[in-house]
């Protein structure tokens, strides 16, 4: 009988994507394969640096939960070992990609400040309607000033509107 033939892990183009950007982010971070282990093991992840080297070279199977666990590791975002290639340190369109990398982040923080600013608007027009429904159902003259800013005085001050008399602070 005939020795079977040795059989290698041919890896999935999302496992060789994966094993592609793991190897140039890792060396782009100047870690070690046994660097990159070390952080998976402090992750919960029972990694040793040959299954980084086997990962690489694409002799070994990658899980989703490794995926993310390499993101953490590298301090990544988890896409950036699966939507495309990355490239090498030494390619020509090196630069140019890390420099779009860091374009997508400067994005993302910018939709995020921009909801956040979004969601404070929000805040500041329901506050804003809740003093002038207090201030109708008071009785109190709200219109803004000339100058488009409005300032509301503070609470008892002679400038309140709210205020009682002029020496005794308005009844509670």
């Amino acid at each position: 009988m005939d020795e079977p033939k040795e059989r290698h892990l041919v890896p999935s183009e999302g496992e060789a994507l994966v094993a592609h950007n793991l190897k140039i982010m890792r060396k782009t971070a100047r870690l070690s394969q046994d660097d990159v282990a070390e952080r998976m093991r402090r992750l919960g992840f029972k990694f040793h640096q040959t299954q980084i080297a086997k990962i690489e070279n694409g002799t070994r199977a990658i899980q989703f939960d490794e995926v993310i666990g390499l993101a953490k590791a590298l301090n990544l975002p988890a896409e950036y070992f699966m939507t495309q290639a990355v490239a090498d340190p030494h390619d020509f369109h090196f630069e140019l990609q890390e420099a779009g990398f860091r374009l997508q982040d400067r994005e993302k923080e910018w939709r995020t400040a921009q909801d956040l600013a979004d969601a404070a608007r929000g805040r500041l027009e329901e506050a804003e309607r809740e003093y002038d429904e207090i201030a109708e159902r008071l009785g109190v003259d709200t219109a803004p000033s000339g100058d488009g800013l409005t300032f509301y005085p503070a609470p008892n001050s002679p400038e309140d509107p709210l205020r009682k008399d002029e020496g005794t602070p308005a009844a509670e």
